[in-house]
């Protein structure tokens, strides 16, 4: 597994990339940016996680407010941040904050599904990097 930097200074913000079974390049965070980006109702606060990603690495999560960032799941610590309807699941260690996935959202509560992906991505990390 490896990873594309969306922002470094003293802490790194990362995506995280796959291989498939087809040598395809899979980064399922720049994917959701992008196709966000496209649509006009979503395209603002897709630039805005530039700089949510930006205030991580030069501060580190203390400089994000619960309204920008929170806990999708304490018991597998996921965190989830927030730009409009737009959210972002990874996890942070450290101090590096490693972005799995993204959603929509349309529900109150952070869907389970994709919470379920990023608890995956998070295992499959910690299992391949010892």
């Amino acid at each position: 597994m490896s990873y594309y930097v969306l922002a470094k200074d003293r802490f790194l913000v990362v995506a995280m990339m796959d291989v498939t079974d087809d040598w395809r390049i899979c980064c399922p965070v720049l994917e959701f940016l992008h196709v966000s980006c496209m649509n006009r109702s979503t395209l603002a606060s897709c630039r805005g996680f530039k700089t949510i990603f930006n205030r991580y690495a030069e501060s580190g999560s203390s400089s994000l407010t619960s309204a920008t960032m929170h806990e999708a799941s304490k018991a597998e610590s996921i965190l989830e941040l927030i730009k409009g309807n737009l959210r972002l699941l990874g996890f942070i260690d450290g101090g590096t904050m490693y972005l799995t996935n993204g959603y929509l959202k349309k529900t109150q509560k952070a869907d389970k599904s994709e919470v379920a992906k990023a608890v995956k991505a998070k295992n499959d990390f910690f299992s391949r990097s010892g």
